[in-house]
């Protein structure tokens, strides 16, 4: 096998000397040309049969629909597969932006004073305050705070000299950073202790996603302010709220 394919010659000349020493076959070398040519031919046709040629043809049309469906397919899936990436970006991205414009640039709030009587609640004017987030809706709830109020007969109840430093809100609750005015220029009174804190939360509380406020002065958390536990964030207290007035 292997010398039939590395010198056929070899073979042919053995299958010569063979058959002319029994005499009963001509030598290969001896044949027609011409029947050789026809014996290959033959042994082409008989193993590719006589319609080789159509058949060749229908198989490369079967092969090329077949690449063609795939690459269809492959192209249709990838396509899909980068359009669906392309809109959930967008999408995402007109959340945000939707989530963002969804709070309103003004609010309505209920501002808590001090004011004249004997019953232990807070007195409240209602504002328009400018906002577009819960950060500066809390920034100008307090500035209005501290400016005071602009009814006769209420009172401000936050130490006068309070600066607001800073704000931040986070998961709804919100941190209030003041100066160090509000402890130094507070009075020593049990009930004046409460009214200042839910002055300031119950205002703050009336901010859309804010429902806890923790106290810091000058970047320092109070935990204690008078008998006002503040180690926790203080939360809305309608005890000091007038209902007709909510």
């Amino acid at each position: 096998i292997f010398y039939n394919i590395d010198n056929p010659d070899f073979v042919k000349n053995k299958f010569s000397s063979l058959l002319n020493d029994s005499g009963s076959e001509p030598a290969v070398s001896d044949l027609p040309e011409t029947d050789t040519g026809q014996l290959s031919s033959s042994v082409e046709e008989s193993v590719t049969g006589g319609d080789s040629g159509a058949n060749e043809k229908e198989i490369e049309d079967d092969v090329e629909a077949a690449a063609g469906e795939s690459s269809e397919d492959n192209q249709t899936e990838s396509g899909l597969s980068l359009w669906q990436k392309i809109r959930n970006f967008f999408t995402n991205q007109k959340s945000e932006k939707e989530n963002e414009s969804s709070y309103p640039n003004r609010l309505e709030v209920n501002f808590y004073f001090s004011g004249l009587g004997e019953e232990k609640k807070l007195v409240s004017e209602k504002r328009t305050i400018f906002a577009g987030n819960a950060d500066i809706a809390v920034k100008n709830a307090v500035q209005g705070l501290l400016k005071g109020p602009t009814q006769p007969y209420h009172f401000p109840l936050i130490p006068a000299g309070t600066k607001l430093i800073g704000v931040e809100t986070y998961e709804n609750i919100v941190k209030i950073d003041l100066s160090q005015e509000f402890l130094e220029n507070s009075l020593d009174t049990r009930i004046l202790d409460e009214y200042v804190i839910y002055s300031i939360v119950n205002t703050l509380t009336e901010i859309p996603e804010v429902e806890g406020v923790i106290f810091y002065i000058e970047g320092m958390r109070i935990k204690i302010y008078g008998n006002v536990d503040l180690s926790v964030p203080a939360i809305r207290n309608k005890e000091y709220i007038d209902e007709n007035e909510e």
